[in-house]
């Protein structure tokens, strides 16, 4: 089994702890709360039942951050294990028998997993107690592996492709290509666009309002924080400029912008269409959400991992799904950068360039 040796090294690459003074206990305290993520999915299966979508592909996901734990652990205490994978997964046959796979049989061999993930945890400063509750760990995982009838080696390559998706190395980052790049020259985003954010008084009580201005022209709606408290929202429309521009996506810009792909009836229905619009528009508004308790990421260079999940997860079934998790976090970071901008301006002027992948703010004079 060499690939689990080339997991490994693949693994170790991806592991953003490794320059943390606590590398140790971040891996042992990730492992816990993997097998945690396990156990949960495993419970909520049975405790629905039929009422429960099974999707075995979440579970695969959950077991393969498990592995990646337990992988970058046993590098750590035991490098030399891995050259004999067999010995750490047993020779047990995959596929388990029905009586394995039905009455709960997966959750108890989850808990033997669980108990091995905390022996780690209590021997971490121990190495060689840490390299038997490995081990016992690694026997756990194999045996869950049998009874669900999983694919190791397929959980690995998903693991790894998520890991990728989202850290992968900066000499490695390519910007996945503009949908539109081969449609028609009318169909296609705006390669360059100047966009002026300008701000409205408000009159007689109401609210400000901000409306978009390009060659002289308004376009889109005028918009208000349509909120209580005020939070800027009006300038949200930035969000979406930031997807046109880091994603080669953006359903709401190309509805405003008159763009949409209409000689392709079946991309026009499903990627241009009020549905794709609405998800956009639902993105738009958990992300802001998110950001609002964060200062709007004023001084933050990451956006955490299970909100670009849940974006990955929201955005399923439309082309941009395809779009890897680092490619969201820059197009959500300089969104904010440029929506920040405008918020303290009260307006302004924005360069966009598709090709060159930039926004560019001018302050108003």
């Amino acid at each position: 089994m060499t690939w689990l040796r080339d997991y490994s090294v693949q693994a170790f690459e991806s592991d953003q702890l490794r320059e943390k003074p606590n590398h140790i206990d971040l891996l042992a305290a990730g492992l816990c709360g993997e097998v945690g993520s396990v156990l949960a999915e495993i419970k909520k299966q049975q405790r629905e039942m039929a009422a429960y979508p099974r999707d075995y592909d979440r579970l695969r996901d959950e077991v393969g951050d498990v592995l990646w734990y337990l992988t970058r652990l046993t590098d750590v205490f035991a490098p030399t294990e891995l050259e004999t994978p067999e010995a750490l997964l047993g020779q047990s046959p995959s596929g388990g028998t029905p009586d394995e796979r039905t009455n709960g049989i997966d959750l108890l061999v989850a808990f033997d997993l669980g108990a091995a993930a905390g022996r780690l945890l209590e021997s971490r400063t121990e190495p060689v107690s840490a390299v038997v509750a490995i081990r016992d760990a690694w026997r756990a995982l194999s045996r869950l592996i049998r009874v669900r009838d999983l694919s190791l080696q397929e959980i690995a390559d998903r693991n790894l492709a998520k890991t990728q998706s989202r850290w992968p190395m900066k000499s490695k980052r390519r910007h996945h290509g503009l949908f539109d790049d081969d449609d028609r020259e009318e169909e296609k985003l705006p390669r360059t666009l100047t966009v002026e954010f300008r701000r409205l008084p408000a009159k007689d009580g109401g609210s400000e309002t901000a409306i978009l201005r390009c060659n002289n022209l308004n376009f889109g709606d005028r918009l208000t924080d349509n909120i209580s408290e005020p939070d800027h929202y009006r300038f949200h429309d930035i969000f979406h400029f930031a997807f046109a521009v880091h994603l080669g996506w953006s359903p709401v810009m190309r509805s405003l912008l008159k763009c949409k792909r209409k000689s392709k009836p079946k991309v026009d229905e499903a990627e241009d269409g009020g549905r794709a619009t609405i998800t956009e528009e639902a993105v738009s508004a958990i992300v802001f959400n998110r950001a609002k308790s964060l200062n709007f990421y004023d001084g933050l260079d990451q956006v955490d991992y299970d909100l670009l999940k849940t974006i990955q997860e929201f955005v399923r079934g439309y082309e941009v799904e395809s779009i890897p998790l680092w490619q969201w976090e820059l197009a959500i970071l300089e969104g904010f950068r440029i929506f920040r901008a405008l918020r303290n301006h009260n307006g302004g002027t924005v360069d966009l360039n598709l090709n060159e992948r930039t926004m560019r703010y001018t302050a108003p004079k």
